[in-house]
């Protein structure tokens, strides 16, 4: 995952009008789900200066190697990765046998100096912008990437088989004429968390689905009551006592458009609900509390992971009972935007209450009763 900032500035660096190759390295924390996926996320870009380049043209790029062991002294010291970067010209897109045995060598140096089986990685940026990549392993084996992504006020998704052979399904014929098979492509490889499938939740993972997304994890505790079923898409009379979560991803699979669903009756708190959120490409906040409220904002930064934040707000007159207005509220957060906090969308104090009674209920009977 790179951020905007980030990707910026490699490509004013990097992307030159005399198409010579250039470099730079990127330092990447991780996020890890063991056994399924391992992320880097981009904290820090440094790029070779005239200085340390040696020599330069359209097919080759040599370095003094001191610009790359400062990087990995900074790597090493908080166990980040390092990511090289270099450009390539249109109608070479794979690494050359110059790039393998260059890296080759420089991966080994790596894990020589820093030791550890942190791996590392490779990317090359085309002359439009494009990124395919690669990871080092530390036996000096080397695998694809396979999804690279661009995160600021747009997403946008790079993988090896983009626009490639890819055959929109005829559900998705007026999809494609509105916004391009390249789309219709991009949504089938993502996977979007939906926390909490109530009345707005249901909805958004409804239309999710009806747009082709490819996984969809839906995260709520609750059960339906009497009270939902106006309200919550898909569910019926004989529903009620039901998990959400369950009859949501019954009826998505009903209707038969091949996205998978996978659900969690836990809070967005719990461990494998945070795992899965690491594997996501977008979340969807439609969760009603202050506590979940909190933790997305927090994984937003953390894992750069994008969170579209939603909120319905009704206010009610007491005497006569009646709704005065309905307000809906949508924040998008992402690295370098104002988060919930700041947007003044987070009571602290109702989030610290909420977590407790999850956490400790006995100890927020004690507090409640103490008048805290």
């Amino acid at each position: 995952t790179i951020q905007a900032k980030h990707y910026s500035q490699l490509k004013n660096h990097i992307l030159r009008e005399d198409s010579k190759q250039c470099v730079a390295s990127l330092i990447c924390g991780r996020s890890s789900v063991s056994g399924v996926e391992e992320r880097f996320l981009t904290k820090e870009i440094h790029v070779l200066s005239e200085s340390n380049m040696l020599t330069s043209d359209i097919n080759q790029v040599s370095w003094n190697n001191n610009f790359f062991i400062e990087v990995l002294k900074k790597a090493e010291s908080k166990n980040y990765s390092v990511i090289l970067i270099h450009n390539h010209h249109i109608g070479t897109e794979f690494f050359s046998q110059v790039d393998d045995t260059g890296e080759y060598n420089l991966f080994k140096l790596t894990y020589n100096r820093n030791g550890g089986i942190t791996p590392h990685g490779s990317l090359v940026m085309m002359s439009d912008g494009s990124i395919f990549g690669r990871v080092w392993k530390p036996d000096l084996t080397n695998a694809p990437i396979s999804m690279i992504r661009i995160i600021g006020t747009t997403i946008e998704f790079f993988y090896p088989d983009k626009n490639q052979n890819f055959e929109s399904p005829e559900s998705f014929n007026r999809q494609q004429l509105a916004f391009g098979t390249s789309l219709i492509q991009d949504l089938s490889k993502l996977n979007i968390s939906v926390v909490g499938v109530g009345a707005t939740g249901s909805a958004t993972a409804l239309l999710l689905t009806r747009l082709g997304v490819g996984n969809l994890y839906l995260i709520d505790k609750d059960t339906i009551e009497a009270s939902n079923l106006n309200r919550l898409h898909g569910t019926k009379k004989k529903d009620v006592g039901k998990y959400k979560v369950d009859v949501l991803k019954r009826v998505i699979e009903e209707i038969g458009l091949g996205t998978k669903v996978t659900v969690f009756k836990k809070w967005v708190s719990d461990k494998d609900c945070i795992d899965y959120l690491k594997l996501c490409d977008v979340i969807f906040g439609c969760t009603d509390d202050h506590a979940g409220r909190i933790l997305l904002n927090r994984f937003a930064y953390f894992y750069l992971t994008p969170v579209i934040d939603m909120g319905l707000v009704i206010s009610i007159r007491q005497n006569p009972l009646e709704i005065l207005d309905l307000q809906g509220r949508i924040s998008y957060l992402f690295p370098g935007s104002d988060c919930l906090v700041t947007k003044g969308n987070i009571n602290m104090d109702v989030a610290y209450s909420e977590n407790l009674k999850r956490s400790d209920p006995n100890q927020y009977s004690k507090l409640k009763e103490e008048a805290y």
